[in-house]
């Protein structure tokens, strides 16, 4: 561990030229000494002795007063001149050569423009002046500050133009910053370059940043805190840790926070309601906010709104639009008018589809009109004499087999109802299907066997997770009906103020008592009056599963002639499809992730981010299926990849901001020195100052006490002259 040391300077130089004073209190004593006269007198020989020891003493006395009061003009003129003494945290050698680890803050927040030039660049042009006006023979790393951090140069490179040119090749992402991520990399950079490079002499790490509140006051759990700041106080006492602030206090922002569509599924048959929230982060209010939406890049609607700051103020802006063809489409919402325009847009990629295909397994047949497991599920998929839904949806019956006879991926749903057992075979296809992104939905009934349920489908020793819910005993109470718990889930949002349709009056004879595992994802959309689930669901690989604790027919339960059983499974079908829509909508740094079918694994992709250029993408084998995985998504617009031959189709993904990173609200110099690195010493700038220089430019921050300390010695000098001087008057021969 190296000792900490201590840097000495003076602000007020011009100031110490008062030191000359000092001199007033020794001429005037020497010039008011009294000049003696020697005269004999006999008696004069007995008092020498008793004078030659009065004198000593009073000499002495004088001597003190003397150095008293040059003592006092010496502190005043030191404490006007306002000495400093800061606290380095290394002790570094001025001779050897110093290496300089450059952190620049990459997060979308520095995209904001006070000038013509955005707090990005200053932290770009400040780096590259750190590197121009370094010594040679100094060494400098390079990482730029992001969620993931990102290590451009990660060993001490002594060649000052290409650092340059490194820095000048950055660009900002689209993320929020992490700065326990950032300080962890950081340390481990600095100890690589003490091991490896021992003739450095010094070590100097520098946070160019806006000092955003999200990326530098991280909410972490004890445990990830405590290790935090142990990573910082590492960091602080292996080199010199400087902040160079670039933000600016009392800014103002408009964001687009959240961009959604109310239907779940979107057709050509029918208008698609779009959603937009904004929010001011501000203290005015703001008139007149043009707010315009995009389909395909070409503007087909504007609004002009009132936005009100503050915290919960969000303004819902809301848009119809109708598309004219199945396929993907990209939607943009714009909100321009301010000096951060990364957030005020906001990206979705909506598939329009012109049909669902849905796969329904009988695993009761029967020959009987309405006398299968299914018959009546079909029929509330396409309703007889509902021209809208028979165009949607197209439901294909088969028994059993059809699970490992035909292919899955064709279908978005798969319902499957009373199906007795699987094999394994079976079961691997639809963990594959679910991983690939479709859905199943079980509806359960006599013929099923709840104990291979179990051990094949929830996830034991001998099978995947499957299943929601594990099946216990059937239930067979006198009288309970359907509970919606207050129409909390999305299955049956669409009920709630619409109690005639009967969901609530629904009885149930029969159904498995469902237990849902403890510290399980599975949420219940809907229960018994006794209290027991009845429809669970849960996000399962890629998919989506629905279990049904009752069966689709009516030997446990009336409810498919009840006017609530077509809703209900549509809902249930629409909740399922809509997962599709929110695998293609992520968060900057989120992966994108689609799959294809085996035989198409060798198609040509090429995904085309938002800056035009294609990249070629590798798709990764998995099972029956190849899966496309795509992690550069650090910038936020649509993202387009185009399946080649034998494929030869596309897919759009919408990539947004986290829009927590809006408020553009700054971290004070106090909130970080006492809550974020409490104990850990560092340097605060607003420029860049060669530490080596900073003892003579003033550069160093001060301590404010000092000179205050130094008035307060003098006043008590003060008090001590004056007691002595009348102390010392008073004294007797």
């Amino acid at each position: 561990m190296l000792p900490p040391t201590f840097a000495f300077g003076i602000l007020n130089l011009p100031m110490l030229g008062w030191l000359a004073a000092a001199a007033a209190p020794v001429l005037i004593h020497l010039f008011s000494r009294r000049k003696y006269r020697q005269t004999t007198w006999a008696a004069m020989e007995y008092l020498i002795a008793a004078l030659k020891r009065q004198n000593r003493r009073m000499q002495f006395e004088q001597l003190l007063l003397l150095i008293i009061r040059t003592l006092l003009v010496v502190l005043i003129v030191a404490a006007v001149a306002e000495p400093y003494i800061q606290r380095i945290g290394f002790a570094r050698s001025t001779a050897g050569r110093t290496h300089r680890v450059l952190v620049i803050d990459g997060s979308f927040s520095m995209a904001y423009k006070p000038t013509d030039t955005s707090r990005f660049d200053r932290a770009k042009q400040l780096a590259e002046k750190i590197v121009e006006e370094s010594r040679q023979g100094d060494a400098f790393t390079l990482l730029l500050s992001c969620a993931p951090p990102e290590v451009v140069v990660g060993t001490p490179s002594l060649r000052q133009s290409e650092i340059v040119e490194e820095i000048d090749r950055l660009r900002r992402t689209d993320a929020t910053a992490d700065l326990p991520a950032t300080v962890t990399k950081v340390l481990q950079i600095v100890r690589n370059a003490r091991r490896e490079h021992p003739g450095i002499g010094s070590h100097e790490v520098y946070f160019l940043t806006d000092l955003q509140r999200v990326g530098w006051q991280p909410e972490l759990s004890p445990t990830a805190m405590s290790e935090f700041r142990s990573q910082s106080e590492a960091l602080a006492k292996a080199a010199a840790v400087v902040v160079v602030d670039l933000g600016q206090p009392d800014v103002e922002n408009l964001a687009v926070t959240d961009l959604r569509t109310l239907e779940p599924v979107a057709t050509p048959a029918a208008d698609v309601q779009l959603e937009a929230t904004l929010e001011l982060f501000a203290r005015r209010p703001r008139e007149k906010q043009a707010v315009e939406l995009l389909v395909d890049g070409r503007r087909v609607a504007r609004r002009q709104v009132d936005l009100e700051p503050g915290a919960g103020a969000d303004t819902v802006v809301g848009f119809s639009y109708r598309f004219e063809t199945p396929g993907d489409h990209a939607i943009e919402v714009r909100a321009e008018g301010d000096s951060l325009s990364v957030d005020n847009r906001r990206f979705l990629s909506v598939p329009v589809r012109q049909s669902l295909r849905v796969l329904c397994i009988d695993g009761r047949p029967s020959g009987e009109p309405f006398g299968g497991a299914s018959n009546y599920l079909v029929f509330a998929l396409s309703p007889q004499g509902d021209r809208a839904a028979q165009s949607l949806v197209e439901a294909d019956l088969a028994t059993e087999s059809a699970l490992s006879e035909r292919d899955l991926g064709r279908y978005d749903c798969v319902f499957l109802c009373e199906v007795a057992q699987f094999t394994a075979g079976e079961v691997r296809l639809m963990d594959a299907y679910l991983q690939s992104g479709g859905n199943l939905v079980f509806f359960l009934g006599e013929t099923v066997l709840p104990e291979r349920y179990n051990r094949e489908l929830c996830g034991g020793s001998t099978g995947p997770h499957l299943l929601p819910a594990r099946l216990g005993e059937v239930v067979s109470p006198a009288m309970v009906f359907i509970d919606p718990t207050e129409y909390r889930h999305p299955i049956v949002r669409a009920f709630r103020g619409r109690e005639k349709a009967g969901l609530s009056t629904t009885p149930i004879f029969k159904y498995f008592r469902l237990t849902v595992p403890k510290d399980s994802a599975a949420k219940v959309a809907v229960q018994t009056t006794a209290g027991d689930p009845l429809i669970v669901e849960e996000k399962i690989r890629r998919g989506r599963v629905v279990l049904v604790g009752t069966s689709a027919d009516t030997r446990w339960t009336p409810a498919p002639l009840w006017p609530s059983f077509v809703p209900l499974v549509q809902e249930i079908l629409a909740f399922c499809a809509g997962g599709e829509s929110k695998q293609r909508n992520v968060a900057v740094g989120e992966p994108l992730v689609a799959s294809v079918s085996a035989p198409a694994a060798d198609a040509k992709v090429t995904m085309q981010g938002p800056d035009g250029h294609g990249r070629t993408v590798t798709l990764q084998p998995d099972g029956d299926y190849a899966m496309l995985n795509y992690a550069d998504t650090a910038n936020s617009g649509i993202y387009t990849a185009r399946f080649g031959s034998p494929a030869d189709w596309s897919e759009s993904f919408a990539v947004n901001v986290d829009t927590a990173e809006s408020d553009l609200r700054q971290l004070t110099l106090d909130e970080l020195r006492s809550d974020v690195w409490s104990g850990v010493p560092f340097l605060h700038q607003t420029t860049w100052r060669n530490l080596q220089h900073q003892a003579t430019s003033g550069a160093i921050a001060r301590t404010g006490r000092l000179p205050v300390d130094i008035l307060y010695v003098a006043l008590a000098l003060l008090f001590l002259e004056t007691y002595l001087a009348w102390r010392f008057g008073y004294h007797t021969t």
